[in-house]
């Protein structure tokens, strides 16, 4: 029972607000019956919402994720430099850690640059192409599903060997965002963390913001081995 609710859970993806039962039940890999159970308790746990078009993620959920001490030292440490990252490339910068299954990047803080009125739409976009970059580094860097995962679609590949030669992954989406991420690693050279730059294509320049978002990251990660909590953490190794 507790796998299939994480399953459920894990099926929101960076950006959605609400989803459908049914779509919840279609992702997740189970009878609709199955997944309106699960869904009933979570509401009553405060881990669902039910809003105006569907479910979403509860208040009780988020309460739980900010007591997260990987989170919370990975944020200090990483946030002074995502301010900065801001100014130098004039986009969004994003500090992300590895879910639970340390499959998928989770979205650790934000800060973001200036959106128009009603560009609602284009700061969602950054958010999903920053996430899908730094999910493609962490698979790079050897991150592997280590519970039960929602049913989604696939994650392109990247050449790993290719990611941690140049040490950073450029994501463009088809609207016109373009986000880099960049890894912050342990005293193993372990991913266990990432920045990220996203903005309009042509706004953004991915090779100077790369530049920029290693610099950050070495800053972050020379930090972190200072940092006992934080210095032991680590991705799951991949199996062949």
């Amino acid at each position: 029972m507790l796998s299939r609710g994480l399953s459920i859970l894990r099926c929101f993806r960076p950006g959605e607000q609400e989803l459908q039962l049914s779509e919840l039940a279609r992702r997740a890999d189970m009878p609709k019956a199955t997944a309106h159970r699960i869904v009933v308790e979570l509401v009553k746990e405060g881990m669902l919402e039910r809003g105006e078009n569907g479910l979403r993620l509860g208040v009780a959920l988020f309460v739980l994720g900010t007591r997260v001490p990987r989170q919370l030292e990975l944020r200090d440490l990483a946030l002074p430099y995502a301010e900065q990252l801001r100014h130098l490339t004039r986009g969004s910068a994003f500090v992300f850690i590895t879910d639970a299954g340390g499959s998928e990047a989770a979205l650790v803080d934000a800060v973001r640059r200036g959106h128009g009125g009603g560009d609602a739409h284009g700061a969602e976009d950054e958010v999903r192409a920053s996430a899908l970059a730094a999910t493609r580094l962490f698979h790079a860097y050897g991150a592997r599903a280590a519970l039960p995962q929602a049913r989604r679609e696939p994650v392109p590949a990247e050449d790993p060997a290719r990611v941690q030669a140049q040490g950073f992954v450029v994501v463009r989406s088809r609207t016109g965002a373009v986000s880099i991420a960049a890894p912050v690693l342990n005293a193993s050279s372990t991913a266990v963390g990432a920045l990220a730059v996203a903005g309009p294509d042509g706004r953004v320049q991915p090779v100077k913001a790369a530049w920029y978002l290693q610099a950050a990251c070495a800053a972050v990660s020379r930090s972190l081995r200072r940092t006992p909590e934080l210095a032991g953490c680590h991705l799951r190794p991949a199996v062949p």
